[in-house]
């Protein structure tokens, strides 16, 4: 049986586990479809030789279409694994996820060359970027036992934030294979490197989200003390080799609350996953046994978002008169919007829904990157296209909405860097 274990542990005091089993079953016939198609490519995974010397950046895709890397003009990772090809919006009508207000991660690895570590991560064992067949971006493939983190985050979080990563496993994966996903709060690298490989820990504030791929155990797994719950949770989107190879992870923390999404399902909802005054700065991922046997078990893992502070829509678009989201998702070089931005579009329709007098004028914007004319025409059309949805799968008067584009033209963020590039792909709704 598939298994995804959830571990929150309180402020130096407790330490609780979280156990998921996932079902062998996808509910919407159209993202099987697709992630069928995505499935058979992973296990091509390899390494290609990157005609840039060791260290230079790889060439990202703009607005303009430009090739390499390929990144949407309002920072959604085009690799998104969770979202295959034709994915009605309307398939993610449950998905409430909104991500926070500014992001200080957007990692796809985009600068780093092929077969190397990572430049601004640690680990002490082993890990390289990688392509994959079929698939856009590049991929940080992890084959053996390790820690891995990005160095550049020195700061605490907030009590409120959101994490989004795509992970795959190929077919080789092995049954006791796993991969942990921790937010933790370590003082320095060697406590990074203990907390992150351990699945469950009680002497540090730390939340935990492991997964077992493959796994064929029938009996718990682990416990440990102040269990929170046992749940089983069927009938929701899985990560479950060789069926479906891949997940979309989003995990949002609002204080002591934490929610777990698996692409467009809502897999758990804790309201006391945290003590209330828990601090957390490291994020830390870790695997397990991927390659124990003969077929050369490996993680992927990209297009990893830290995006902080509470989404506040009401206040700041009422109050203040303007509210800005890097929630809303784009296809690469495209108007069409991704299922995922389900939740972001549903939170702004709420509000014109309770101000019904309030008009608005939606604006796009993108970064720096790429033809200042071609950015300015889809900055445009993507503004139109989230008018057309608010219109048609949300019920909102199109008279109450105007829109516009910027292009680059009015920067927010540091376009020299990546989390300031994704901080400038955004789209903004301005009160009339």
């Amino acid at each position: 049986m598939k298994k995804l274990f959830v571990i929150g542990t309180a402020c130096m005091l407790t330490c609780t586990v979280v156990k998921a089993q996932l079902f062998d079953r996808i509910k919407n016939k159209m993202e099987q479809k697709a992630n069928d198609a995505i499935d058979k490519t992973i296990d091509n995974a390899g390494k290609k030789k990157d005609k840039k010397k060791s260290g230079e950046s790889s060439p990202e895709s703009t607005d303009n279409g430009s090739t390499g890397t390929t990144t949407t003009t309002n920072g959604e990772s085009s690799a998104g694994v969770a979202i295959g090809p034709n994915v009605d919006i309307t398939s993610y009508s449950k998905f409430d996820f909104v991500p926070g207000a500014k992001i200080i991660i957007d990692e796809d690895f985009s600068q780093e060359a092929i077969g190397d570590f990572p430049a601004q991560w640690n680990t002490r064992t082993g890990a390289e970027v990688v392509t994959v067949n079929n698939r856009p971006g590049k991929w940080l493939s992890i084959k053996q036992d390790g820690v891995f983190y990005p160095e550049y985050l020195t700061s605490n979080f907030p009590d409120n934030f959101t994490l989004q990563v795509d992970l795959m496993a190929n077919n080789g994966i092995a049954n006791i294979g796993q991969l942990t996903i921790s937010l933790l709060q370590a003082k320095n690298a060697d406590e990074k490197f203990d907390y992150g490989k351990e699945t469950s820990t009680s002497s540090i504030p730390n939340f935990k989200a492991s997964f077992n791929p493959k796994s064929s155990g029938d009996g718990d797994m682990y416990y440990s003390s102040n269990v929170i719950g046992n749940h089983n949770i069927s009938a929701t989107p899985e990560f479950n080799v060789p069926k479906k190879n891949a997940v979309r992870v989003s995990i949002w923390r609002q204080k002591q609350r934490i929610r777990v999404y698996l692409d467009s399902t809502k897999t758990l909802d804790l309201p006391r996953a945290l003590d209330a005054n828990a601090v957390l700065n490291s994020l830390v991922f870790a695997t397990y046994a991927p390659d124990y046997g003969k077929e050369g078990g490996t993680f992927f893992i990209s297009n990893i978002r830290l995006a902080v502070g509470a989404p506040d829509t009401r206040n700041k678009l009422i109050t203040e008169g303007k509210f800005v989201t890097h929630g809303i998702l784009f296809d690469v070089n495209s108007d069409k919007i991704q299922a995922a931005s389900y939740g972001s579009l549903q939170d702004i329709a709420n509000v014109l829904k309770e101000n019904a007098g309030v008009r608005v004028k939606i604006v796009g914007h993108t970064d720096a990157n790429g033809d200042d004319q071609l950015n300015q025409d889809l900055s445009k059309r993507r503004a139109a296209a989230v008018k057309e949805s608010l219109s048609k799968s949300f019920g909102i008067d199109a008279s109450r909405m105007d829109t516009d584009g910027k292009g680059k033209t009015q920067p927010i963020d540091d376009n020299n860097t990546a989390a300031g590039r994704a901080n400038n792909r955004r789209v903004e709704f301005i009160k009339l």
